[in-house]
């Protein structure tokens, strides 16, 4: 005897066929056990007509459709009928079993039959009604009551498309080499900074110490003056270090004029946390005549916002650090609203945890001397980052020549 299929018909519009997305959801029923019949298909012919795609999806029954109806929303994928469905917060931080958790995709949650896409877009979230729109909330700050959206219908993702007009920072531009014409990724970036300054976004550097280490610093300070960064995320290390070489010269005890290790110069950092602290901070530093030069100096002067996310391994700290992780993941988030552009500069630690704080639309860009760490930030969701293998020094002093050509 043959049991009957439990079946669902979805809907998927936009650029199935470039950006592979259409292969995907396919082999993503049949993975998960169902089938799958295409019911209508349609082919965009230009670049702004969306290729539509009807299918009816199959299941052994509707625990198994759930699933597969699940893993098709990630594609974009949408069922023709059913808003989303909602359960409250049991207490302060916990989420109903069966929550929704969210990528960092544009996400559309389907209220009283009207699509309505989330707010504060960013990975691992929960979707929570506030004021009556669906919005990503991080699961700490879910309060009792508030209703949570469930796994299952009404929601859908809006997958990045590939572009038909060649970009580097198009659908999945992840690819990483170090044999990648550095000057056209370069050339790119600063295109596409000249973009966000003219529709008014944000450009966010994210800094690691080791662009204090290779000389890279003195393109970042020029940057930073000439108005080319808006927001500096970064740690205790990356400030650390830009105010030891602007107060001795030194950047972890190596003199950055001969390249030499300096006698005892392992406590250089330690003086000048002390007489930043000593100072009042960053700021007052700067204003009394501690801190003379740098990026941290320019940023001030300029009054570019900065955020200093402490961790386990930080000396000191600067006063200026904020050691709550909680409360600087939060400060980081609210940097980040309406960032265009992101240059993640030799950080790891910092970079990951701002790649897990974009939306998929923000360009993004990863330097370091290995890959390690731009395939580190495409594993852990930023898929949208271009990974250059290259020395952060030269990076920034090619990228500051492209931004002064005109």
């Amino acid at each position: 005897m043959i049991t009957p299929m439990v079946h669902e018909t979805v809907v998927m519009e936009g650029h199935l066929i470039d950006s592979d997305v259409l292969r995907r959801a396919f082999n993503a029923i049949v993975e998960e056990g169902g089938a799958f019949e295409i019911l209508e298909f349609r082919v965009g012919r230009t670049n702004d007509e969306p290729t539509r795609a009807v299918l009816d999806v199959k299941a052994k029954d509707p625990a198994a459709l759930d699933r597969v109806l699940q893993h098709l929303s990630y594609f974009g994928a949408a069922t023709q009928t059913g808003d989303a469905r909602w359960a409250p917060a049991e207490a302060d931080g916990i989420l109903p079993d069966d929550f929704y958790a969210t990528t960092n995709f544009d996400t559309l949650v389907r209220i009283e039959g009207r699509w309505v896409k989330a707010a504060a877009q960013k990975m691992d979230c929960a979707l929570v009604r506030r004021e009556g729109e669906p919005t990503c909330v991080k699961q700490r700050l879910v309060r009792k009551g508030e209703l949570v959206a469930l796994r299952g219908l009404g929601i859908r993702v809006k997958p990045p498309e590939r572009s038909r007009d060649y970009s580097m920072f198009g659908f999945m531009s992840n690819d990483i080499s170090a044999e990648i014409n550095k000057g056209i990724a370069i050339s790119a970036a600063a295109r596409e900074m000249r973009k966000a300054r003219q529709a008014g976004e944000k450009i966010v550097v994210v800094p690691g110490p080791a662009v204090v280490h290779s000389g890279g610093d003195t393109a970042l300070a020029r940057l930073v003056r000439e108005g080319w960064v808006d927001v500096i995320l970064s740690g205790n290390a990356f400030a650390t270090h830009d105010v030891e070489k602007a107060i001795v010269g030194t950047s972890l005890g190596v003199c950055q004029m001969s390249g030499r290790a300096v006698e005892g110069g392992s406590r250089n950092h330690l003086f000048a946390i002390n007489a930043v602290n000593r100072a009042g901070g960053i700021a007052a530093a700067i204003e009394t005549g501690v801190v003379k030069s740098g990026v941290m100096f320019e940023t001030v002067k300029r009054g570019v916002p900065f955020v200093l996310a402490g961790s386990i391994r930080d000396d000191g700290p600067l006063t200026d650090v904020i050691t709550d992780v909680r409360d600087a993941q939060m400060a980081y988030s609210k940097a980040l609203e309406g960032a265009g552009v992101c240059l993640m500069l030799a950080s790891a630690l910092h970079a990951i945890a701002v790649g897990n704080l974009l939306p998929v639309a923000v360009r993004t860009v990863c330097v370091d001397m290995t890959e390690s760490v731009p395939v580190k930030l495409g594993n852990r969701g930023t898929m949208q980052a271009i990974g250059l293998v290259t020395d952060v020094g030269y990076f920034l002093e090619r990228l500051e020549s492209e931004l002064r050509t005109v």
